[in-house]
Order: C-alpha cells, then sequence, then structure tokens
C-alpha cells in the first residue's frame, strides 16, 4: 500500500533476448536479498521489447520516505556485493537506468475523487 512519503526507485535494465533470464536469476539471487536487508520492497517487475533483439526489465521499488530512501544509499554503498553486481550488470546490459521517484500530489487527489465535471457542449449542439 503507498503513502503520500513513499520514495519509489524505478530501474530501467535494457538486455540482449539471450541474456534476460541470466539476468533475472542473478538479480533474484544475488540483488533481492541485500536490497530487501537495506529496506527496499520489491513492488513489481516488468518486461517489454526494446527493438528486435533486446529487452528491457523494469523494475519498481518502495521505501517508506525519504530517510530510508538516504540510509538504503548509504547501506548500498557500504555494501561491496552491490557494487559487484551491477558492475557485472554493466558488462553485458545495453542499457541501465535509475530514477527516484517522490509524489508531487497528495494520494486523495485521484481521478476517482475529483468530482465529475459537465459534459461538454459539442460545437453543432451534440454532447461531447
Amino acid at each position: 500500500m503507498s503513502t503520500d512519503d513513499e520514495v519509489h526507485i524505478l530501474d530501467h535494465v535494457t538486455l540482449t533476448n539471450d541474456q534476460v533470464a541470466l539476468w533475472l536469476g542473478q538479480f533474484h539471487d544475488r540483488y533481492l536479498p541485500g536490497a530487501q536487508r537495506r529496506g527496499m520492497r520489491l513492488e513489481r517487475v516488468w518486461r517489454s521489447p526494446s527493438g528486435r533483439d533486446a529487452t528491457t526489465v523494469h523494475i519498481l521499488w518502495a521505501l517508506p520516505g525519504i530517510r530510508a530512501f538516504y540510509a538504503m544509499r548509504g547501506a548500498a554503498a557500504a555494501d561491496p556485493s552491490v557494487a559487484a553486481f551491477w558492475a557485472a550488470t554493466d558488462g553485458y546490459a545495453v542499457d541501465r537506468q535509475r530514477r527516484a521517484l517522490q509524489p508531487t500530489l497528495p494520494l486523495s487527489r485521484t481521478a476517482a475523487d475529483t468530482p465529475a465535471r459537465e459534459t461538454l457542449a459539442h460545437p453543432s449542439g451534440a454532447s461531447a
């Protein structure tokens, strides 16, 4: 369950199609346990095509707030296995990006909570 204070991290790792299963296994065995110990909660993992011969793996993480985010970064910097995992990834990944995300609107400001607008009239007089 998300809260307004959560920080999300979105990782994108683009790999050749023949490397995806290998990388996901390494991610699961070598990176995920330590990430969870550092307070990262795995929210979702997706894959999408990135051209004819490549696939991008998208990984969404959540942390309970900005303090947890900086604590995680400090713990990751002090853990040589983190640098080793990403160095190995960089040895065969086509591309890799990480974005830290914070909400800009409170969760209560979703479309479901916003009052419906009046129907706009079409210039012809018909309702839109």
